[in-house]
């Protein structure tokens, strides 16, 4: 396949497990199928979401929901193919045969464009390429329509779910505890709370208490931790723990997205597990922070920057609510993804800064609990999140992935 040089796009040179080393999740069995076309697309959605030219790519907490649409597309045309596991959703008939390249360049591209029209003939182009490197045949064809027909429902399924909706929203009237913007700012993706949810019932089914009053003993150690070590002129953080606080102001549907690639090429998933692994991390990780967002514009707590006069973060803050963390609810539900894929909890995953931060390009994690505490402590060290906004998105992005692997995305 052409696809070898747009896979890079976000990919190391990772080592092959050794021969002895299981290439499959335990107790999985991936028909052997190429995953190539799976990961070129997924780099190529991730190129639409996420453009490399500075200030054009999407905001963080809506692009893990762009990269669902497609990926749930093109997970649904290879299981159609392959089978193995359940379809999300309304799937595609069993399709035994037909090409699983075809068929994930034809669904995706169908997403995309959909969602991008204005990129439609770079897209065209890139399934021009794709399909041309497929002999032609019955198989080509049969692919080709499953791709089609799997986009097509993936996009009939969305009609009318508030996607760039105008909820009418107004910023509430300043007091204590309330969170305010500077002039000129504003509040972003407030819509995301009320999207319809990809795998939850309903965007508050989880929905966390309140956050703690502000004469609490909780909220007031909390406050005075962030001050001493999220300022900008913080004496007590470290050098390290300012690398790792600007480690998470990465964009973070690349740094998972980069991450399932790497995952699959070092350990050489074939294309159902691939399209398997890279539609439940951004499903469950857009249902995390579609919960996390109807948190935050439901109770509409203060960020750091407000509650402590005279005080500047280390790091910019984010335009939307404090509470709870969108980071600790991605980073938890992502976790608990790699931890249910591979079985274990020693998940072994690298994460990448993006854009590159000299100094600390990669972080390694050996196990859930790593990257769990890492994201805890990088938002305090930041300046943008109170420590108990970090432990309830945690445990609500726990309790979306929880749900939604227990339901979906299971062997047949």
């Amino acid at each position: 396949m052409k696809c070898r040089s747009l896979l890079a796009v976000g990919l190391s040179a990772a080592a092959a497990l050794p021969a002895s080393a299981s290439a499959y999740p335990r107790g999985h069995h991936d028909p052997p199928a190429s995953a190539d076309a799976v990961l070129h697309w997924n780099a190529i959605a991730q190129r639409e979401v996420v453009p490399p030219a500075p200030g054009v790519a999407q905001p963080q907490p809506t692009s893990m929901s762009s990269m669902a649409f497609v990926q749930a597309a093109v997970y649904n045309a290879v299981v159609a193919i392959r089978g193995g596991y359940e379809p999300y959703g309304r799937g595609v008939a069993r399709q035994r045969g037909a090409s699983v390249d075809a068929a994930v360049a034809t669904a995706a591209h169908g997403v995309l464009v959909h969602y991008f029209p204005a990129r439609a003939g770079q897209l065209d182009a890139d399934l021009t390429a794709a399909l041309e490197d497929i002999p032609a045949g019955r198989a080509k064809r049969r692919g080709a329509a499953v791709g089609r027909t799997a986009a097509q429902r993936l996009i009939n399924s969305r009609a009318g779910d508030g996607w760039l909706a105008d909820i009418g929203f107004t910023m509430p009237a300043p007091a204590p505890g309330v969170w305010r913007l500077d002039a000129g700012q504003a509040p972003l993706v407030p819509w995301l709370s009320r999207l319809r949810p990809f795998t939850l019932r309903r965007p508050d089914q989880f929905r966390p208490g309140p956050p703690p009053a502000l004469s609490s003993r909780r909220y007031t150690t909390a406050r005075d931790e962030v001050e001493e070590y999220g300022g900008a002129d913080s004496t007590a953080r470290t050098a390290e723990q300012t690398l790792i606080a600007r480690f998470y102001t990465s964009h973070v549907a690349v740094q998972y997205n980069t991450a399932y690639r790497e995952l699959a090429e070092r350990r050489r998933l074939g294309a159902v597990q691939a399209a398997r692994l890279i539609a439940m991390g951004n499903v469950i990780g857009a249902d995390a922070l579609i919960a996390c967002f109807d948190a935050k514009y439901r109770y509409l707590f203060w960020r750091p920057v407000s509650a402590i006069p005279g005080w500047t973060p280390a790091f910019p803050t984010p335009t939307h609510p404090e509470y709870p963390s969108a980071h600790g609810c991605v980073t938890f539900a992502q976790s608990a993804v790699f931890q249910r894929f591979l079985g274990t909890r020693r998940i072994h995953v690298d994460l990448r800064s993006f854009p590159e931060i000299p100094g600390m390009p990669v972080r390694h994690f050996a196990t859930v609990s790593d990257i769990q505490r890492d994201v805890m402590n990088a938002r305090v060290w930041g300046g943008m999140h109170f420590r108990f906004s970090n432990e309830v998105g945690g445990e609500l992005g726990s309790r979306v992935a929880a749900w939604a692997l227990d339901r979906f995305f299971r062997p047949v």
